[in-house]
């Protein structure tokens, strides 16, 4: 060929095979006459370019296993035949040429770092033929060295396979000659109790011999040790979670659970011997076991750690971390658990203000009756009402427990209203509360102070106009009439009417009538009331 010729030779490639107008035959006789001229500058790059734009299927796996033959030696730039192959994959459909190209690609994983990391995103792919799979499978068995970033690709992108991909990934990170914190971290996928045991085996196994187990490692170890039926693997969890380097809180809890509540007996002698070698826990670990009262929802894990910390109640560091736990989620104790934590903290009600308050504090949030009712028999006649008045009350208005709101009041009722005007409030509302059992005692109350409050006139006016209760009427007649207090005509007039209450009171209520000063209705209207009453019942001189 000559000069001429070979200079328009990658010009004539691109018109000739990237046009789908031109004959087979001539494409084929430039594919044969560009690989009698590679020596020539841009034959391999021209082809590179074309291969991506040959939509024929014959002449694209003419050039596809043309340029797969060269010796990349050929290529001026890697990258371009690289991403030429690549583009190919992709499009191609034929699942022949698509191992074929694997296999090709596979040769080139020491020469092209990108490589890698598709071989691992492939592995995820769960559309492969078996051939393809086998094909990517053995391009990541032979990859010439795993660094730490492939090892993270592969983990990742597998995190959720089916198992065999899930092994192959494993075996890929296995060859990294250094686990770090990283890769350590994306295991812990692998050890959800949803994946195969044997999986979960073989990570639990790598990570305790080469002691990169760590507190992060704790709350997966710990749900295998509670929630998996398979003792085998509770037995490696256990193992491994002995060797993670510093326990806290939840590790020491589960230990003592799974020494006393396993099913299984070696798993419970094992939990047993661990739980003797341990050395003295400290302050620091025990309030942090306290602290897992309120969030743990195992089952008999409360009841562990409560037998546990019950020893050492008497450090005031230990039965506040208590208390604290049982205040900020109080309703998430079972009644056996209540009972031991309430029994274990009941000898310093009282005597410690902190403790008190924490758990009066808590009973807002229990919804169970009884327990309810526990704490504030256990709080009752231990404190000083006046320094807890207001949790009290508080209490109070939320109880709907006839018993406990009993209970409540007479803590209360004996209190002075000048002293603690909080309470007007609260006895208003049960003296205007016509089902409320208290309204004797709040109306007696309420009477000696009606000039100083000004919200008590209208709850005695409540009374006097609507009840028929002789005693109570009485009462808040007594204190509507104090100096000071503004009457109403319609207030006095109707304990004037009420023939249910006694003539005394209605007697007062008329003599405060005379004394006001009346319009012609008003007179009117009382000459009517008087009318209709029997003869000498109430005298008007």
């Amino acid at each position: 060929m000559d000069n001429a010729t070979q200079h328009s030779l990658p010009g004539l490639i691109r018109k000739v095979l990237g046009s789908p107008h031109s004959e087979q035959v001539i494409k084929t006789q430039i594919i044969q006459l560009a690989s009698q001229n590679l020596h020539v500058p841009e034959v391999t790059t021209a082809l590179l370019e074309v291969l991506p734009q040959t939509r024929d299927k014959e002449t694209r796996d003419k050039l596809l296993f043309f340029l797969s033959s060269l010796n990349t030696s050929r290529f001026t730039e890697l990258s371009a035949f690289f991403d030429a192959l690549l583009h190919v994959f992709q499009q191609e459909k034929d699942r022949d040429v698509r191992t074929a190209l694997l296999y090709r690609l596979q040769e080139g994983l020491h020469q092209d770092s990108r490589l890698a990391g598709f071989f691992i995103t492939l592995s995820a792919d769960t559309q492969l033929s078996e051939q393809e799979q086998l094909a990517v499978q053995d391009a990541l068995s032979t990859l010439p060295a795993v660094t730490e970033d492939i090892a993270l690709a592969a983990l990742e992108k597998n995190r959720y396979a089916p198992t065999v991909l899930q092994q192959q990934a494993l075996s890929l990170a296995e060859k990294c000659p250094s686990w770090g914190a990283a890769i350590v971290t994306a295991l812990q996928s692998y050890l959800d109790v949803k994946n195969d045991s044997a999986i979960r085996i073989r990570v639990l196994k790598r990570l305790a011999d080469a002691k990169m187990l760590d507190t992060a490692y704790a709350p997966l170890l710990i749900r295998v040790l509670r929630t998996d039926n398979d003792p085998y693997m509770r037995t490696h969890a256990l193992t491994a979670l002995q060797r993670i380097r510093s326990w806290n809180g939840d590790i020491v809890a589960q230990v003592y659970w799974s020494a006393t509540k396993d099913s299984d007996e070696h798993i419970r002698q094992q939990a047993l011997l661990l739980q003797k070698e341990m050395p003295e826990l400290s302050n620091e670990l025990l309030i942090q076991l306290a602290e897992t009262l309120a969030s743990d929802r195992s089952e008999g894990v409360r009841i562990t750690v409560l037998e546990l910390l019950k020893p050492l109640m008497r450090l005031p560091e230990i039965r506040n971390a208590v208390a604290a736990s049982f205040s900020a989620h109080p309703g998430v104790f079972d009644d056996e658990e209540f009972n031991q934590l309430v029994d274990m903290l009941a000898p310093y009600a009282g005597r410690d203000a902190s403790i008190s308050a924490l758990l009066l504090n808590g009973i807002k949030e229990i919804n169970n009756t009884a327990q309810r009712k526990k704490v504030l028999s256990l709080l009752i006649g231990r404190l000083k009402t006046e320094q807890v008045l207001a949790p009290l009350l508080q209490l109070f208005v939320k109880e709907r427990d006839e018993q406990l709101r009993e209970i409540l009041f007479n803590q209360v009722k004996a209190l002075s209203v000048a002293r603690h005007p909080e309470l007007v409030d609260i006895f208003c509302a049960e003296l205007t509360e016509p089902g409320s059992p208290f309204r004797v005692s709040c109306a007696g109350t309420l009477a000696g102070v009606a000039e100083l409050y000004p919200q008590i006139v209208p709850a005695l006016e409540d009374v006097l106009l609507y009840d028929t209760e002789r005693e109570l009427v009485r009462l808040c007649l007594d204190g509507y009439l104090r100096p000071g207090v503004t009457q109403r005509f319609d207030v006095l007039l109707s304990v004037v009417r009420n023939e249910m209450i006694d003539s005394l009171s209605r007697q007062k209520a008329l003599d405060a009538l005379l004394k006001l000063t009346l319009d012609a209705s008003q007179q009117d209207a009382l000459t009517d009331a008087l009318a209709g009453i029997k003869p000498n019942t109430l005298k008007t001189s």
